[in-house]
């Protein structure tokens, strides 16, 4: 379990949350949530569509603003100092608004995201050479990424988000069309890709049942959702089916977020 108490200034913990909470005009979008992440931990965020996991996502990167509550990023108030915050952490996808152009080859995508990220192309390739000799998979360069299976495509995502050295990572539907048999290697690996900068690795997918022993689990609830832009945060649209996985809080008349604090808890073997 999350243990409850005060900012943990100078522990190590790559992030620290209490009663992280985002709300639009029709209600809440997700939370609250009490999540410690340490360093080489993966978190996996499940739930059906319209929960708030892509939202989610962006809160614990800084890059959500209407985020209220407690966040710290590698020492770094995240609500207070957002902008500095986010050079903390990377972003692998996010539904459909950030991700990899599949046309591009895998070397194509390290030039744009190390173009992206201001990092030496010759570092973003050594980086890149360093994290496939990590996890011991290796991905041709010049195989575009639409070609790639999906579990390829979820690896060359996450590690092209690291090729700027963040303290955390996260990925939008890790699990999405991976085969089910597949899943526990991909978390698997993704375990290994946080040990290069002692980071942390959060990911969102429909369930947990593959998540690996130790991870962290955090399940949102469903409920009716207001879809809203998941950057601004401003409502597009009020809809109970609505499916956009950047998600939102409930239409008008619906029941809020149940109040009690959305908790994170350790994947065990049992």
């Amino acid at each position: 379990m999350s243990p409850t108490g005060a900012s943990p200034s100078g522990s190590g913990l790559v992030l620290h949350a209490r009663g992280l909470t985002a709300s639009g005009s029709r209600g809440v979008i997700f939370g609250p949530v009490d999540l410690d992440l340490s360093p080489r931990q993966l978190t996996v965020i499940h739930g059906p569509k319209g929960t708030g996991k892509s939202a989610l996502l962006l809160a614990l990167t800084g890059r959500f603003r209407r985020t209220r509550g407690t966040l710290i990023i590698d020492g770094i108030d995240a609500i207070a100092d957002p902008y500095r915050a986010i050079r903390r952490t990377s972003v692998a996808t996010i539904g459909d608004y950030v991700q990899p152009e599949d046309r591009l080859t895998l070397a194509e995508s390290i030039a744009e995201r190390s173009y992206l990220d201001s990092v030496p192309l010759a570092h973003a390739e050594d980086r890149m050479n360093q994290i496939e000799e990590l996890v011991g998979y290796t991905i041709e360069r010049s195989t575009e990424l639409e070609q790639l299976t999906a579990m390829e495509h979820a690896i060359a995502s996450v590690a092209l988000a690291m090729i700027r050295p963040s303290k955390l990572i996260v990925i939008d539907d890790a699990d999405v069309m991976v085969p089910h048999a597949e899943q526990k290697e991909l978390f698997e690996i993704f375990l290994r890709m946080t040990q290069l900068d002692d980071s942390a690795i959060v990911a969102t997918t429909v369930d947990d049942d593959m998540a690996p022993p130790g991870s962290i689990d955090i399940a949102l609830p469903a409920r009716h959702r207001a879809k809203v832009h998941p950057i601004s945060g401003e409502q597009v649209t009020a809809s109970p089916d609505a499916d956009d996985p950047a998600t939102e809080g409930p239409a008008d008349g619906a029941p809020t977020h149940d109040p009690s604090t959305t908790q994170a808890t350790e994947v065990t073997d049992s």
